[in-house]
């Protein structure tokens, strides 16, 4: 069962950490529209991934990060964008205090493209002002070969594979219903439109648009977990094995 940071005693916090738990996750994501799915994925994945994982890898979850960088589809009803200054200094205060209060490794599961690449500086950042060891995961990517051996191609925000997820996870949260292919946008790096004329945003022309089939979703999902908790239990191990030797 996992551990939540939030629901511990600072008595029980002190006995743990680092003794019990020398790692802390934190999921960070963002609320903006996201096609025909809620507008919360990219909260709702990682803090599933974390919830998924944590055991194994002998971590506490820290509560999420819910808001972060949206600027594409900061137009549309439901999404709460920040500036990019306010999120990258709070997040490496966050990251910088979890190290300070004795988490060893600290894994920020990122579930918003958006937010990377303020995150990498973040957890730069705080690494060099803790010394302690950090990991940036942006989940899709890690789970590109799953998308491609469910779905057969490649995924898209608010895609197969961001949709799929979600449907896994509640059906109740994703409406068919809403889909038309109008809301499909294949984003070219030559341009860059306020708002994206789509939200269901795909990188490949032809490829990447939502698959309503539960069955593929659960596929999706459970691939998606294994590849992230794979990925983080070898970084976690090597990162022993260079103290080992240190």
């Amino acid at each position: 069962m996992p551990t939540y940071l939030e629901r511990l005693t600072w008595q029980n916090f002190r006995r743990l950490v680092p003794r019990t738990y020398p790692v802390a996750i934190i999921p960070i994501g963002t609320v903006e529209a996201h096609g025909v799915c809620a507008i919360g994925t990219d909260n709702l994945i990682p803090a599933d991934l974390a919830a998924e994982i944590a055991d194994e890898l002998k971590a506490v979850i820290c509560p999420p990060i819910p808001y972060g960088l949206v600027k594409g589809l900061a137009g549309y009803p439901g999404s709460i964008p920040v500036s990019d200054a306010t999120f990258t200094a709070y997040v490496t205060e966050v990251l910088t205090e979890l190290a300070r209060r004795g988490f060893e490794r600290i894994i920020v599961l990122n579930g918003h493209g958006g937010n990377t690449s303020a995150l990498k500086n973040a957890a730069y950042a705080a690494h060099d002002l803790t010394r302690k060891k950090y990991i940036v995961l942006d989940w899709w990517y890690l789970a590109e070969d799953v998308c491609r051996e469910v779905y057969g191609q490649a995924g898209g925000h608010a895609g197969c594979d961001e949709n799929g997820y979600i449907l896994a996870l509640d059906p109740a949260m994703v409406k068919p219903e809403d889909y038309s292919d109008d809301l499909v946008f294949l984003v070219s790096p030559a341009v860059a439109p306020y708002p994206y004329p789509g939200p269901v945003l795909i990188y490949k022309d032809g490829e990447g648009a939502p698959d309503f089939d539960r069955e593929k979703a659960v596929r999706y999902r459970r691939g998606a977990i294994d590849k992230v908790r794979e990925y983080l239990l070898m970084v976690l191990d090597r990162w022993n094995k260079i103290e080992a030797v240190e």
